[in-house]
């Protein structure tokens, strides 16, 4: 008994969230709907708690070299780069419910599903950074899908959002299909669900490792190895696995649109980057793995290519300021993908810092679609017209987030598109970082249409509606974007921490 309760202290961040998740629950039962406000206060205080104690845990982890040398109960990993994307995913959840309790769109009561459904979606979140295990892995996906498919239609009276649930249910119900079969491959191949066994072989010839089946034939591991694959580039956004993102942004509730933007996005990329990692980067992997490498990081590569090109094109003609950012999200993805294909810790760090970046400027550009939605109640581009100068604050932080989602300095947005540049030239994929640079440049078109009509068009007759809380957190997150451009060292050591806690070497030469 005293080891389970050992063992379970170490989950502490994992327990009081799902605590959290269940006080929300029954607070609103026993509210029936009513003060649905008190419950997302009560979502931040729960969540700011969790975050303090996850800090902890960071601190702690760095004198265990990054993570502790046992795993709890046998698959929960706890290292620094679990707790990374929890401390990001409790950050964005803490803005996201902050939206919602500022949208002017929403109903004020009858709403406290909402918060309980995001943290739902954290609770699967936390598990599946922090696993090697790959059933508690597809667990974790399955419970934050669950709750995005909810969240995606809350507003069951509109028909935009019943059609992004459905569509959303229906391609994310295949691609878990296609992933759970990869999976099964996997361990019939191997004969183990656990990712560190698969690349290091097993004991005494059992479970076998991957090494052995290559011996024999690559293909059937190849097969497995891409079905996974396609599960998570589907979870991404990544090209061909793309057409529900439009779609589904377009008809979610903006949060919600958020969300799935920023907290499930980079979960989806953390679980790729374990994924990769355990495989084919750790140090112990077997020789014929790491060598399989190779071909993973060509595959990566033309996805990342083909994802950022067909994001950027398809964004340059989006009348709707929604759909615009759901292709530019497609076309980070492509962004982020180039660390991952650099197969190396300083690629994997790189692509890292690049989500903690798309943190401040993603979060703040969808809050300008919020704030301006209240005022307009629409999302088309040509709503904002003059409006910059009749709300400037708003104006000028979406010009910074905009500066940034392009690659421009000072931002955060320059230095994290520089780092994957650099990690794309010295893992030998010039032709890629090329691509990359040429996309940024299309990227520029069609975010400052936003800007030209904020600042350069003739404003519309419209009556003032301020909203000064939400104005002075996009203010908030616009500094941050640029603070973090120009004092980039304590974001990037924490992102140098993650590959390390996973025992990806520091040398690029592998």
């Amino acid at each position: 008994m005293g080891n389970y309760l050992e063992q379970l202290g170490q989950l502490l961040p994992e327990v009081l969230l799902t605590t959290l998740a269940v006080v929300v629950l029954v607070w609103d039962l026993l509210k029936k709907g009513k003060d649905s406000h008190q419950l997302g206060y009560a979502t931040i205080a729960g969540l700011a708690v969790i975050g303090w104690v996850l800090l902890g845990q960071w601190s702690r982890l760095g004198e265990t070299g990054g993570a502790l040398p046992d795993k709890v109960f046998g698959m929960v990993t706890i290292d620094r780069f679990g707790t990374f994307f929890k401390l990001f995913t409790v950050g964005s959840l803490m803005i996201v419910t902050l939206f919602v309790l500022f949208d002017r769109r929403e109903r004020k009561e009858g709403i406290g599903e909402y918060f309980f459904l995001l943290l739902g979606a954290a609770i699967g979140i936390f598990f599946m950074v922090s696993t090697n295990n790959l059933l508690l892995l597809m667990l974790g996906l399955e419970l934050l899908s669950l709750a995005s498919y909810s969240l995606a239609g809350f507003h069951k009276g509109e028909k935009r959002s019943a059609e992004a649930a459905l569509k959303y249910i229906v391609f994310g119900g295949l691609s878990a299909g296609v992933m759970l079969y990869g999976i099964s491959l996997l361990y019939g191949l191997t004969g183990t669900i656990d990712l560190g066994v698969m690349g290091t072989g097993g004991v005494e010839s059992f479970p076998v490792g991957l090494a052995a089946q290559f011996s024999l034939s690559p293909v059937p591991v190849a097969i497995a190895v891409v079905l996974v694959l396609a599960g998570f580039a589907y979870k991404v956004s990544v090209v061909p696995f793309h057409f529900w993102t439009p779609d589904v942004y377009e008809g979610a509730p903006t949060p919600v649109t958020t969300f799935l933007a920023v907290a499930s996005k980079a979960a989806g990329f953390a679980v790729l980057l374990r994924f990769i990692g355990a495989l084919f980067l750790v140090d112990g992997v077997q020789e014929a793995v790491a060598a399989y490498g190779d071909r993973i990081k060509l595959l990566l590569a033309i996805m990342a290519a083909v994802t950022m090109t067909l994001g950027n094109l398809s964004a340059l003609r989006q009348p709707s300021l929604k759909r615009m950012l759901a292709y530019s999200s497609i076309a980070h993805a492509g962004y982020v993908l180039m660390g991952l294909a650099a197969m190396s810790a300083a690629g994997f760090s790189a692509a890292i810092f690049y989500l903690a970046a798309y943190y401040f400027m993603n979060l703040g550009a969808f809050g300008f679609l919020l704030f301006f939605e209240g005022i307009t109640g629409r999302d088309d581009i040509e709503s904002l017209k003059g409006m910059g100068w009749r709300y400037p604050v708003v104006g000028w932080a979406m010009v910074v987030f905009l500066v940034s989602l392009t690659g421009l300095p000072p931002t955060v947005g320059f230095y994290g598109k520089l780092l994957l540049f650099y990690e794309g030239v010295n893992a030998g994929l010039t032709w890629l970082v090329v691509i990359a640079a040429l996309n940024a440049v299309v990227s520029l078109f069609y975010y400052f249409r936003v800007a030209k009509a904020l600042f350069l068009t003739k404003p519309e007759e419209q009556a003032s509606r301020q909203q000064p809380s939400l104005a002075g957190i996009l203010a908030v997150l616009a500094v941050a974007t640029v603070v973090t451009g120009l004092w980039n060292r304590p974001l990037q050591d924490w992102a140098d921490d993650g590959p390390s806690s996973l025992g990806i070497s520091a040398q690029d030469d592998r």
